[in-house]
C-alpha cells in the first residue's frame, strides 16, 4: 500500500473538515453555520491557484476534489436548511468518512481489483469501504422511522454509490453531498413508491446499454443517459420525461438517417456524454428549480429549451441531408451544406418544425390544453435561440478551435467547442422568451 503525502493531508482535511462542521451545526445558529461554509468555499476558490495552499489543493491525480468539497456541503446544507438536521449530518459523514475510507482502502493492492465506470477507475476493495461505512452513518444519524424502513435504507445506499463511482476528478466531492440531499429532500415531501422506482432501474439499465451496444452513446454517454432518464422519470415524472424523450428519439433517428443515406467518413456518429449533457442541463436546472418553487415558469423555461436543442438537431441533420450548399455568415456567400454555423433552406424549416412540435406537445403534456399564443412565444424563442447557436458557431466555435485545450482531441469522451457553443445557444431561449413574452403581454 503506497500513499501520496498530498493525497493524505487533503483526505484528513477533508475528515477533520466534516467532523468541525459535525459539531458546530449542533452549537451555533443555522445562518452563522451558513456564513461559515460559505466563507470557506470562497476561501477555497480565492487559495486554489495559490502555491502557498498548493499541498492543501493539488494532487498528481489533477484533481479538483478540494473545489468540489466545500460547495457540495454549501449545497447539501442549502437544499437541507429547513429540514430536520439529521439529513445533512447523514450526508456530511458520508462525504468525511465513506469517501475517505474509500480513498484509502482502495490503495490497498494485494487481492484488489478495477472497474471504469464514468471517467475514474475504482476499486472494489473501495466501494466496500464505502457502502459499508454509508450504511453505518445511515443507520447512526437517521431516525428510527427511517432506519425500519428497509426499501429507504437500500435506496438512498444504493443512491450514494452511484454518487460516488460516477465520479470525475474529484466530483464526487459534491455529487455525494449534493445528491443525497436532494434525495432526502425529495423523500421528505413527497410519497416514494420503491417499487415503482425498482422496476424503473431494471427498465433503465438494460435500455441504456442497448444505446451503448448499437454505437448511439457512447459508454459514458450511456450512463448519464442512465442517470437522466432516472432523475425524469422517477423524480420528476412522465411529463417531463416524454419531451426529453422525443428530442432525443428523434434526434438519434435524423442522425442516423443522414449516416446511412450519405456516409460518415472519419466523422464520430456516437454521441458522448457532454453531447448528451450540453443538450439537456438546462431543462435539468428548470425541472429542478420548478420542483423546489412551484413556479410554473420554470416548466415553460424548460419546454423552451429542449424546443431549442430540438430545433438545433433537426436543422444540423436534416439541413445537411436535404441541401448541398447553405449560407455562411462568416463568408457571407454559400459553403457546403454541414459546415458549421451554416444556414440552410430545409434546415431553418426543419429547426422550426422541430421548435413547433416540440412546443406544443410538451405544452398540452404539462398543461393539458393548448394555449397558442403562449406556445407561439415558445416556439419562436427556440426557433431563433436555434439562430443564436448557428452565429455561436460561426464566429465563436472557429476562435475556440484553435485553443490550446482544444487543437487536438484527445478521446471520443472530451468536450468540445461545439458542446460549449450548444450549451450556450440553447440558454438564450430562455432569454428570447422572457424578451417576446414581454413584447407581446
Amino acid at each position: 500500500m503506497v500513499f501520496q503525502k498530498g493525497l493524505i493531508i487533503r483526505k484528513l482535511i477533508h475528515l477533520s473538515t466534516g467532523l468541525i462542521i459535525l459539531i458546530l451545526s449542533n452549537v451555533v445558529e443555522k445562518n452563522l453555520l451558513l456564513y461559515l461554509i460559505l466563507a470557506g468555499t470562497i476561501f477555497s476558490f480565492l487559495t486554489f491557484n495559490y502555491n502557498k495552499f498548493h499541498l492543501l489543493h493539488k494532487t498528481t491525480d489533477a484533481s479538483l476534489g478540494t473545489l468540489y468539497y466545500p460547495l457540495g456541503i454549501l449545497s447539501s446544507y442549502l437544499i437541507l436548511f429547513n429540514l430536520p438536521l439529521y439529513f445533512f449530518h447523514s450526508s456530511l459523514m458520508v462525504l468525511s468518512i465513506s469517501d475517505t475510507l474509500a480513498n484509502f482502502t482502495g490503495q490497498i493492492q494485494k487481492g484488489n481489483s478495477w472497474i471504469r465506470t464514468f471517467h475514474d477507475r475504482k476499486s472494489i476493495y473501495g466501494i466496500l469501504a464505502y457502502s459499508l461505512s454509508a450504511c453505518l452513518i445511515l443507520y447512526m444519524f437517521l431516525p428510527d422511522f427511517l432506519r425500519s424502513n428497509i426499501l429507504f435504507i437500500i435506496f438512498a445506499l444504493a443512491w450514494a454509490v452511484i454518487l460516488e463511482t460516477a465520479s470525475m476528478r474529484g466530483s464526487d466531492n459534491f455529487s455525494i453531498p449534493a445528491g443525497l440531499a436532494l434525495f432526502f429532500f425529495l423523500t421528505y415531501h413527497y410519497e416514494v413508491d420503491y417499487l415503482y422506482l425498482s422496476a424503473i432501474l431494471f427498465a433503465l439499465a438494460p435500455a441504456c446499454f442497448l444505446l451503448f451496444k448499437f454505437n448511439i452513446l457512447t459508454r459514458r454517454g450511456s450512463f448519464v443517459a442512465f442517470l437522466l432518464g432516472f432523475y425524469f422519470t422517477a423524480i420528476g415524472g412522465w411529463h417531463w420525461l416524454m419531451p426529453v424523450l422525443l428530442f432525443f428519439l428523434s434526434s438519434a433517428a435524423f442522425t442516423k438517417l443522414q449516416h446511412a443515406i450519405k456516409g460518415v467518413g472519419n466523422k464520430p456518429t456516437t454521441r458522448n456524454a457532454w453531447q448528451v449533457i450540453a443538450n439537456i442541463v438546462w431543462g435539468v436546472t428548470s425541472s429542478a428549480l420548478f420542483l423546489f418553487t412551484q413556479n410554473e415558469i420554470f416548466i415553460l423555461f424548460f419546454i423552451a429549451f429542449v424546443a431549442a436543442v430540438t430545433a438545433d438537431t433537426w436543422a444540423s441533420e436534416i439541413g445537411s441531408l436535404l441541401n448541398k450548399r447553405c449560407f455562411s455568415l462568416a463568408k457571407m456567400g454559400t459553403v457546403p451544406a454541414g459546415t458549421t454555423g451554416g444556414i440552410s433552406f430545409f434546415g431553418s424549416l426543419a429547426a422550426l418544425a422541430g421548435a413547433t412540435i416540440i412546443s406544443s406537445l410538451s405544452y398540452y403534456i404539462f398543461f393539458g390544453t393548448w394555449h397558442w399564443d403562449i406556445i407561439a412565444i415558445l416556439s419562436v424563442s427556440a426557433f431563433i435561440a436555434c439562430f443564436a447557436d448557428s452565429l455561436l458557431g460561426t464566429f465563436v466555435e472557429e476562435k475556440m478551435l484553435k485553443m490550446n485545450n482544444f487543437k487536438e482531441r484527445k478521446t471520443l469522451e472530451s468536450i468540445t467547442p461545439n458542446d460549449l457553443v450548444n450549451m450556450i445557444g440553447s440558454v438564450t431561449a430562455f432569454v428570447f422568451y422572457i424578451l417576446l413574452s414581454w413584447i407581446f403581454k
